[in-house]
């Protein structure tokens, strides 16, 4: 989502309810939440058919909804504005993109084009996840709203996937983002997921977190992801070019030793070259961590998890943007290899500016936290945990 336009302070449920009513609608008010993605592993896999370890963040999108009878669609998102449209106003904008007004509209048109029941409600939303840094708050909002379709008006029957498609519809095609489907899936399933992107229905497998000792914490160095579209696109576009000289038009639809044998005789340019090799081994990687999940392999795991953050910054290149090695993942990064004598670190999502995720044990948060919101302020540095839940409708407030 774009830059925050005011500061915000926290929001609960019955402080949103409040908000809600007195933005003068009357009704049965329903609460909802949908939460931020943790990329565990799998970066920049999925737009070609790869493999992903994803989970919902503890970070999220709460909301407080009323059910309209008319068509109008009103969302207060406190800290971005106010913005209004009624169900006869889908059509795409130019103008919009880059908008949560154009990521609400996706998700509507998407609900529709799917043959799903879509109506009219107004919400007020709180998020308390970091702006543009990597967390996917364009992916909780799209499934914030998609969680309120299904439940307001398709009886919660339109599946974990289905409501995941309809958000990265919404990004790709009405936001503007050419985003592939794991922020997506973070947001819409609950638990630690193993997802491989290869078919059109993606193939999915629920593991259960084995490792109770280590605590996992996300950094925001300070910089957003605005106007940095054109270096996301380029990874799928190189990885695009490389599968089409075989004529497929994933990475996953060529066999591996098929681009070895014509790596170095084609006319790829570098960056093709590299981006390809880190596909097929950060594929390799969430296959090796899964069975380190599973066989409760808490040492291989991090292991995996500083390769995957190494073949990001070398391969991938997308650990800082070029020239502004401040407040990049790539130095967020550094600055814990003195302070981790055991966990491990890595850039999380898209890259280039954005979040860490970090995986550490009791003994190394003091130091870490002291070098962390030192270089860049306590607001930055959260603990986070991996929920039960992806969006859902909150029923229980106590």
């Amino acid at each position: 989502m774009p830059s925050c336009k005011e500061p915000v302070m926290e929001f609960d449920y019955k402080q949103l309810k409040e908000k809600l009513l007195g933005n003068g609608v009357e009704g049965e008010v329903r609460y909802f939440f949908s939460p931020g993605r943790l990329e565990i592993l799998g970066n920049h896999t999925d737009h070609n058919g790869g493999e992903v370890l994803v989970s919902p963040a503890t970070l999220g999108i709460k909301a407080a909804v009323i059910k309209r009878d008319d068509r109008l669609v009103d969302i207060d998102s406190i800290g971005y504005g106010r913005h209004y449209f009624t169900l006869d106003e889908l059509k795409c904008s130019e103008d919009e993109k880059g908008t949560p007004k154009a990521l609400a509209k996706g998700v509507l048109a998407g609900c529709a084009k799917a043959g799903k029941k879509i109506g009219g409600f107004s919400a007020v939303f709180y998020s308390d996840i970091f702006r543009g840094a990597g967390v996917s708050s364009s992916a909780a909002y799209e499934l914030m709203v998609g969680e309120i379709i299904n439940d307001l008006f398709n009886e919660g029957k339109i599946s974990r996937l289905e409501l995941a498609m309809i958000g990265q519809y919404s990004e790709n095609v009405y936001f503007g983002k050419p985003s592939g489907l794991l922020d997506q899936c973070g947001s819409s399933f609950g638990g630690l997921c193993h997802i491989s992107f290869a078919k059109p229905e993606a193939e999915l497998e629920n593991l259960a977190w084995p490792f109770d000792d280590l605590r996992l914490f996300l950094v925001n160095p300070g910089l957003s992801h605005g106007k940095l579209t054109s270096y996301y696109a380029s990874i799928p576009e190189d990885m695009k070019h490389v599968a089409s000289l075989f004529g497929k038009e994933k990475l996953s639809e060529v066999e591996e030793s098929k681009f070895y044998e014509v790596m170095r005789s084609s006319n790829l340019s570098e960056a093709e070259r590299l981006r390809s090799v880190h596909f097929y081994e950060e594929n390799r990687r969430v296959e090796r961590a899964v069975r380190a999940i599973k066989e409760k392999n808490e040492m291989a795991f991090l292991e995996i998890i500083r390769a995957s953050h190494l073949s990001s910054a070398y391969l991938l290149r997308n650990a800082m943007v070029p020239g502004r090695y401040e407040k990049s993942p790539l130095e967020a990064v550094e600055l814990t290899a003195p302070l981790l004598k055991r966990g491990a670190s890595r850039l999380m999502g898209g890259g280039f500016a954005g979040t860490t995720l970090n995986f550490l044990y009791e003994e190394e948060i003091p130091a870490f936290r002291g070098v962390m919101e030192k270089h860049y302020g306590p607001k930055s540095v959260v603990e986070v945990a991996i929920p039960k839940l992806g969006s859902h409708e909150v029923i229980d407030l106590e």
